[in-house]
């Protein structure tokens, strides 16, 4: 396979499966500093402690929520890459990505967990957009003889994405 080939899988399975195998391992790790968040800006705006069912509630949200977006996603994949094609779409499908980064970076300093809630919505839609229309894009751009290798891309930079998230989340690697 040429250069460019390899480049184009290399970006189309960073930009979604990998980000799929990461979001769904990192959260994990972060669980006491989210949650002590929560109770900082809950104690903030409401000055009182929010209950321990309260707390439950809006971490399993925060968690289960990457899933609903999946499903957004994956219901939605198929029509954009009718219309906006493969690539399109996969170029597309980074403003969810991109724009969930920005609102789960700016949660702190805006004190606002509603904005992890919307961000891992987004997040899930990236990867179910993703995880459609990426297997598609791959067998399209390879060549007949390398359409199996380089469909294993998708498959490979899940795992990776996976470790990659369950490592970033060891206390030892970021405290």
């Amino acid at each position: 396979p040429n250069k460019s080939l390899l480049l184009a899988v290399f970006a189309a399975c960073v930009g979604g499966t990998f980000q799929y195998g990461y979001n769904i391992s990192i959260i994990n790790g972060p669980t006491k500093y989210v949650q002590n968040f929560i109770n900082h800006t809950w104690m903030e705006r409401y000055q009182t402690s929010i209950s321990e069912n309260g707390l439950t509630l809006l971490w399993s949200t925060i968690v289960s929520i990457f899933t609903l977006g999946g499903l957004i996603g994956a219901s939605i994949g198929g029509t954009l890459s009718v219309r906006l094609g493969r690539k399109g779409t996969m170029l597309t499908n980074n403003i969810f990505s991109l724009t969930a980064a920005l609102l789960m970076g700016l949660s702190s300093t805006a004190g606002s967990f509603e904005l992890l809630i919307v961000g891992r919505l987004l997040c899930g839609i990236n990867a179910g957009v993703a995880l459609c229309v990426e297997p598609m894009y791959l067998g399209e751009i390879a060549p007949t003889a390398l359409r199996g290798a380089m469909g294993m891309g998708t498959s490979i930079f899940l795992t990776v994405g996976i470790f990659s998230g369950q490592v970033m989340g060891l206390q030892e690697i970021l405290g």
